[in-house]
């Protein structure tokens, strides 16, 4: 299994780490709150170029805060459930697991996720605690449940969960970063050594894994490794204050709103279907944010089998919630031509999609088990717009990365913005939005600004899946902006 994301002790300028003699808070160097988003740089080895830490929800109980942190480590987890207890404990009280990487021949699931709940929850650091001599070890024993709709059908899946969570805090040497240079650091290291055993499947995994994450107080994670693989802090928005290099006015750093649900494919199809002696295997469907769809799979026949297919059309949005999916393609078969076609009104209760086949006179279908997603939340995190023009013109290009999330799903941005800078002092902020590979625009808008504390939005025009949604349709809408060096500030519009 490919190793997860470590966190390497490292600053090339001072050679020791900080040492610590009296005790800290972890709060102190956790801030959760406020919606904080870090971005991470690959400056060594290989990998993705960007790294993302989002705090994706949070909830106030009785006991104290808890909140969702997506993090992406390969072989642990993707999200872990943390609380900060109301005397100042820090909780880890469940992971999600992709069942993928612990169960042996798990058939095809897109949603194949179950959570490690951990009851009582796993203590990873006290109120208050001395870095360098705070150390906890959970035992773990327990069992995760699914119910998966995978490609043979519905399965029930019961894995058994044995080992230890350490969690253990050490001093670090500073680390110097694009967003600067940071001193007052620990390191909250965990150390996972679990065995996954589901009988049905015969399956018997072991992760043995150790994360270490460096935090800065009052700013959270500022550098990650894997292996030889390096990734530093290049900007955040944490506790209202922004780090790294952003734009030199005030800007977007998120969006959030909600438009009538809409229908999603992408990655929603079985992996394996069958009609009579016709197979299909290795399935895979795809279903972009500007209305691209596409079909892969491999098709096998008495007569011969592993030839790959592949068709590619629309997937339609509707405005009565329904998805127009038309897709072509053809392959061969020897020296005969086998035309290939999708044409079909998909809506939530629909569970199939039917494959045309027709070699010369003669035709076939095969029905291929779909899971259509309905969801109209609509999260946007940008990484932040950094000015890509020469001189002084009052007419700037700035451009950035980003991510949007609809549902259960998530497509990169590729960000654009003409800031027009006018004499009366007034920003006029021009933004188009498009997914990452691809010239055709998903979302306009258009603000106006001198400061965060009045950046208006005059104008704003979604248009996902070919379907362009009026202004009137989108509600709850949340614009998180900020201004460099200073304070961020959630605008309701």
């Amino acid at each position: 299994m490919p190793h997860v994301l470590l966190l390497l002790l490292i600053a090339c300028w001072v050679p020791t780490p900080r040492a610590f003699a009296q005790a800290i808070a972890p709060a102190d160097y956790l801030p959760l709150g406020a919606d904080p988003e870090w971005l991470l740089e690959l400056v060594q080895g290989s990998g993705q170029s960007k790294l993302r830490i989002d705090v994706i929800d949070v909830n106030e109980v009785d006991t104290g805060t808890r909140y969702v942190l997506e993090v992406p480590i390969e072989d642990v987890t993707n999200k872990l459930r943390l609380e900060i207890a109301n005397d100042g404990q820090l909780l880890l009280r469940s992971i999600t697991v992709d069942l993928t990487k612990v169960v042996e021949d798990l058939p095809f699931d897109p949603e194949a996720t179950a959570e490690l709940q951990l009851d009582p929850p796993a203590l990873l650091g006290d109120a208050q605690l001395v870095p360098g001599s705070a150390s906890t070890t959970t035992p773990i024993d327990t069992q995760m449940h699914a119910e998966l709709d995978t490609s043979i059908g519905d399965v029930d899946v019961d894995v058994d969960v044995t080992g230890t969570l350490t969690a253990t805090w050490t001093p670090s040497a500073p680390v110097d970063t694009a967003a600067g240079i940071f001193t007052d650091v620990v390191v909250l290291s965990l150390a996972f050594d679990l065995r996954f055993v589901e009988n049905d499947f015969d399956s018997d995994v072991t992760v043995n894994e150790t994360i270490d994450f460096v935090l800065a107080r009052s700013v959270g994670f500022v550098q990650v490794q894997g292996g030889d693989t390096i990734y530093r802090l290049l900007r955040a928005v944490v506790g209202g204050q922004t780090y790294g290099d952003f734009a030199q006015y005030e800007d977007i750093v998120g969006l959030h709103f909600t438009v009538p649900p809409l229908l999603m494919l992408d990655a929603r199809a079985d992996g394996e279907a069958v009609s009579g002696d016709l197979a299909l295997h290795d399935i895979r469907l795809a279903h972009t944010l500007y209305g691209k769809a596409f079909l892969d799979a491999i098709l096998d026949h008495p007569a011969v089998t592993g030839v790959p297919i592949h068709l590619e059309g629309k997937g339609k949005a509707r405005s009565d919630g329904a998805l127009n999916v038309a897709m072509e393609g053809k392959a061969f078969v020897f020296d005969e031509k086998v035309t290939l076609k999708v044409k079909q009104l998909v809506d939530t209760t629909s569970t199939s999609l039917d494959l045309l086949l027709k070699v010369g006179q003669t035709k076939a279908t095969i029905p291929i088990a779909i899971h259509p997603l309905a969801a109209g939340d609509v999260d946007i995190t940008i990484d932040g717009f950094v000015d890509q023009s020469t001189g002084t013109s009052k007419t700037r290009q700035l451009e950035s990365e980003g991510v949007l999330r609809l549902g259960d799903l998530s497509y990169p941005l590729a960000c654009s913005e003409k800031l027009e800078l006018k004499n009366s002092g007034l920003r006029k902020h021009i933004y188009k939005f498009r997914q990452s590979g691809n010239d055709k625009i998903v979302l306009k808008a258009t603000a106006t600004s001198t400061s965060a504390a009045d950046f208006t939005f005059k104008a704003f025009k979604p248009k996902f899946f070919r379907l362009t949604i009026p202004k009137t349709q989108v509600t709850e809408f949340v614009a998180d902006v900020v201004e460099p060096a200073s304070s961020a500030t959630t605008l309701w519009r």
